[in-house]
């Protein structure tokens, strides 16, 4: 297993343990860094926040996160005035019966410099649908400078932990183990490239 990933020519170190043979899935790190370069191309701050969210019991589906992405979007925007809210989330089933999510939000940081208030609002929704309080990590939030090769790999790192093999496939056939924004790049309809713009 590789410790490092190439994606567009670039040389990208994900957080595998390459001795334990604990790989990642490709696509889930081509969504990550697509939509970090997608933000990076509008807006030349993002804040990128991770949290974990749990629910009390199994589905094979995966609605409820889905619900809470479309929730926080429409109150995100309208609290600060965002034209774009990215995100990335993975589906793992690891010791406990039931699925839990690891989520990144990437947000305009021009606009919005704390998580403090993102996570307030995470908490809210999501405990107001009767699921346990989501978990935020240590170091939950990192600030994106557009062209700061090394804060874009610490990130781009972090975020791969996402991506790992172990406990996904839990899940019904025509579920996903993860899903992102389809933010596109500035000037392009589709794929955005790896590079920082």
């Amino acid at each position: 297993m590789a410790d490092a990933v190439v994606l567009n020519g670039r040389v990208l170190y994900i957080n595998a343990n390459a001795e334990k043979k604990q790989g990642c899935f490709v696509e889930v790190l081509e969504q990550i860094a697509n939509q970090m370069d997608a933000m990076l191309s509008y807006h030349s701050r993002v804040l990128v926040v991770r949290m974990d969210f749990h629910i009390h019991d199994y589905t094979e589906g995966n609605g409820e996160i889905s619900r809470l992405m479309r929730k926080l979007k429409k109150r995100l925007m309208v609290r600060y005035g965002l034209s774009r809210v990215g995100h990335v989330w993975a589906r793992e089933i690891e010791r406990a019966k039931s699925q839990h999510y690891h989520v990144a939000l990437m947000l305009d940081a021009n606009t919005v410099n704390h998580p403090a208030r993102v996570i307030q609002l995470c908490e809210e929704v999501w405990q107001g649908w009767n699921h346990p309080k989501p978990f935020t990590p240590k170091n939950c939030y990192s600030v994106l400078r557009r062209g700061d090769v090394q804060a874009y790999a610490d990130v781009f790192w972090r975020l791969s932990y996402m991506a790992k093999i172990r406990g996904k496939g839990y899940k019904a056939k025509a579920a996903n183990d993860y899903s992102a924004s389809r933010i596109s790049h500035k000037g392009e309809d589709g794929h955005c490239s790896v590079l920082i713009c």
